[in-house]
C-alpha cells in the first residue's frame, strides 16, 4: 500500500513539473535574466526546443502572413523588452540562416522565433536572497491542480474568484501561500501577463483548513521609485535602435576608465549606452543628470564617446533629434531634407530622418535607412513602392508599425506591350485614343475616271480626321508620294524611318489631335504638404484614352513594383521599352 501511495505522489510531482512554464530566475552574477527550459518536449505544437552552440532555445515556428515584419513579430511577443535582446537577435539569425535578409520575408515562409534561452549544462539557480520554496510531497497529497492561461486584463485573485465562485473573505492566507509556492516565478501576485501559464490549486476544503481571515496585501519588495523618464521613452528608443541593428545597453552598470587612472561609474537604467556598429558609443542621459563637465571628461578621454542630454520636455522625436546626430553616421538627413538617387527612374525621398550609416563599399551602393514616426493606422507608403525601395537597397522603418492586419493586395498592373512591332504600336495607340481606322487599304487617287491614268496607293492605316482622308505609313511609301498625296488633300504621317517608339507615339498623338505631356513625370506617394514622402520621376508620355483613363507610355523597362504603383494610381501602362 505504501508503494502505491509513493508512486502516486511521484506521479503528481512529475505532472506538476511538466506543467511548469519556463521559469524566470536571476543569476548570482550581475542579476541578468536567464530562463530554465524543461527538457520535456512542449505540448504546444508550434513550439520546440533547439540546441544551438551550447544553448537550449525554446522557439516558435511561425508561418509568415501578408504584411508581416520580423521586428513587429518580435514586438508582439514582448521580445523587444527582454534584457538579452542582442542574444535573441543573434539566435534569430542562426535559427533562420536560410534567409539571405531577414528584412525581406514573404508570405508562406517559415520563421523560427527564439522565445527563451538557457545554457545547455545546468539551469540558473535562484538568487541567494530569494531562496525557492518548492512545494513538498506532503502538500501535494491532498492538492488538486489545474493550469490556466492568463488573458488580457486578468489578475490572479480575479481568476480564482470567478473560477471557483468565491468572495474576497473566502480566500485564506493558506490558499494564497499555496498559490505562490506553485508559481515561484511570480514575485507579486498582483502582476501577471497575458499568455502566462499559472498553476491553480483547486479550491477544496483540504486547502482551506485554516481559519478564514480577511486578506491583507503584503508586499515583500520595497516600492519602486517613481519613473522619471516620460512613459516608455527608454523602451521606445531601445526598440528603434534594435530595429536599426544597433546595441542598446540599459542593464547593469557601466565603468568608463579615465587616462588619469580613475573611472566613471554610471547606472545603466539612467544612462543607457548605445553601442554602434561603427565603433561609436553614445551615452543617453535620460534625466539630464550628468554634469556637462563630467560629459566633457568622458569625451576628452575617449574620442568615440558622446553624451546626449535629454530634456524633460523631450518626446521620442525630440530624443532622436538629440541622439541621431551624435551617432557618427556617414550622412544624416533631417525632416524635409530630400535625398535623390539618379537612374532611369529618379528617386527623391524625404522622411523624418534618412540615415546613410557608412560610405558605399567598393563596387557597391550605399545602405539607406528611412525612419518615420507615425500615428497613422496604415502605412503612408503604398505596398508596391515599399517593394521598389527594398529592391533598391532602401530600408524603411515606421514606428510605431502600421497596422498590417488587412494589408492591401498588390495592385495588378495593366501593361500593354507592343514590343518591336511598329504596326502593333500604331494600332495600340489609335485604339487607346478611340480613333477609327482601316488597315492595308488600296486607295485610288483619281476616283472620277476622267484622267488618262489611275493611281492606287496602298495605305498601311487609313482613317478620317475632321472628315478628311488620312494615312499613317510605317512601311515606306516613298518620299516622292507624300507631296502628291497632299495635292489630293490627303493627310500623311510617315514613321517608316523613325526607330524611337516614344517619338512614334508622340507623332501619332499629335497627328490625330490628342493632347499629351512628354516631360518626365513625377509620381508621389503622399500629398505635397507631407514631409515624409517618396517621389519617383519616370520619363514617358502621359495622355488620356477615349474613356478618360490616364495612360503612361514609358521607354523605360518599369519594374513590376512601379507598374503596380502606377496601376494603383489609376494609370494604364504602355511599355515602349526595346530590349
Amino acid at each position: 500500500m505504501k508503494r502505491i501511495i509513493l508512486a502516486t505522489l511521484l506521479l503528481l510531482v512529475a505532472v506538476s513539473l511538466f506543467l511548469l512554464p519556463p521559469e524566470r530566475a536571476l543569476s548570482q552574477e550581475g542579476g541578468e535574466e536567464t530562463y530554465s527550459i524543461s527538457l520535456v518536449q512542449t505540448a504546444e505544437s508550434d513550439k520546440e526546443i533547439h540546441e544551438v552552440e551550447g544553448r537550449k532555445v525554446l522557439a516558435e515556428t511561425y508561418v509568415i502572413k501578408q504584411g508581416d515584419h520580423v521586428w513587429q513579430l518580435l514586438r508582439e511577443r514582448g521580445l523587444l523588452e527582454k534584457r538579452q535582446l542582442p542574444e535573441l537577435l543573434a539566435m534569430l539569425k542562426k535559427l533562420n540562416n536560410s534567409f539571405a535578409n531577414l528584412d525581406v520575408i514573404h508570405p508562406g515562409d517559415h520563421l523560427v522565433i527564439p522565445l527563451t534561452l538557457s545554457p545547455v549544462k545546468g539551469l540558473a539557480r535562484p538568487a541567494a536572497d530569494k531562496p525557492a520554496t518548492p512545494i513538498s510531497l506532503t502538500d501535494l497529497k491532498d492538492l488538486n491542480l489545474e493550469s490556466y492561461t492568463v488573458q488580457s486584463g486578468d489578475s490572479l485573485i480575479k481568476v480564482v474568484k470567478s473560477r471557483y465562485g468565491l468572495r474576497d473573505e473566502q480566500i485564506s492566507p493558506k490558499y494564497l501561500e499555496q498559490l505562490k509556492r506553485l508559481n515561484p516565478e511570480i514575485t507579486d501576485l498582483d502582476f501577471i501577463h497575458p499568455n502566462q501559464v499559472v498553476r491553480l490549486p483547486v479550491y477544496t476544503p483540504q486547502v482551506v483548513r485554516a481559519p478564514i481571515e480577511p486578506v491583507r496585501k503584503v508586499r515583500t519588495e520595497e516600492p519602486k521609485p517613481a519613473e522619471k523618464v516620460p512613459t516608455g521613452l527608454s523602451l521606445k528608443l531601445s526598440e528603434i535602435f534594435a530595429i536599426l541593428g544597433e546595441e542598446w545597453l540599459n542593464t547593469g552598470e557601466h565603468f568608463i576608465p579615465l587616462s588619469s587612472g580613475g573611472q566613471i561609474h554610471l547606472k545603466a537604467d539612467s544612462f543607457p549606452i548605445l553601442n554602434l556598429s561603427n565603433g561609436n558609443r553614445v551615452i543617453v542621459d535620460l534625466h539630464n543628470e550628468l554634469p556637462e563637465g563630467m560629459a566633457h571628461v568622458i569625451s576628452s578621454n575617449w574620442q568615440n564617446y558622446r553624451v546626449a542630454h535629454l530634456q524633460e520636455r523631450d518626446d521620442l522625436r525630440g530624443a532622436l533629434d538629440r541622439v541621431f546626430p551624435l551617432c557618427g553616421f556617414h550622412r544624416l538627413y533631417r525632416s524635409g531634407e530630400p535625398l535623390e538617387l539618379e537612374s532611369d527612374i529618379s528617386l527623391q525621398m524625404t522622411a523624418d530622418w534618412i540615415i546613410v550609416p557608412a560610405p558605399a563599399p567598393q563596387g557597391g551602393r550605399e545602405q539607406i535607412i528611412l525612419v518615420n514616426l507615425t500615428d497613422r493606422q496604415d502605412s503612408g507608403i503604398p505596398y508596391e513602392l515599399r517593394g521598389f525601395l527594398t529592391a533598391r537597397g532602401v530600408k524603411l522603418i515606421e514606428y510605431p508599425p502600421p497596422s498590417q492586419t488587412e494589408a492591401p493586395a498588390p495592385a495588378r498592373a495593366e501593361i500593354l506591350t507592343p514590343g518591336h512591332d511598329k504596326a502593333q504600336l500604331v494600332e495600340t495607340v489609335l485604339t487607346l485614343a478611340g480613333q477609327g481606322f482601316t488597315r492595308n487599304v488600296e486607295m485610288p487617287l483619281h476616283k472620277d475616271g476622267k484622267s488618262g491614268f489611275n493611281l492606287i496607293v496602298k495605305a498601311d492605316f487609313f482613317l478620317y480626321l475632321d472628315n478628311k482622308e488620312a494615312i499613317i505609313d510605317y512601311s515606306g511609301i516613298g518620299g516622292e508620294m507624300v507631296p502628291l498625296l497632299k495635292e489630293y488633300n490627303v493627310s500623311v504621317l510617315s514613321v517608316a524611318d523613325e526607330a524611337d517608339p516614344a517619338v512614334i507615339v508622340s507623332k501619332i498623338l499629335d497627328f490625330i489631335g490628342v493632347k499629351f505631356d512628354s516631360k518626365p513625370h513625377p509620381f508621389t506617394s503622399a500629398g505635397k504638404e507631407d514631409s515624409t514622402s517618396i517621389q519617383v520621376t519616370i520619363p514617358g508620355i502621359v495622355f488620356q484614352d477615349n474613356r478618360g483613363h490616364n495612360v503612361f507610355a514609358s521607354p523605360v523597362a518599369l519594374p513590376r513594383e512601379i507598374a503596380g504603383f502606377l496601376s494603383r494610381k489609376g494609370y494604364k501602362v504602355l511599355s515602349l521599352a526595346v530590349s
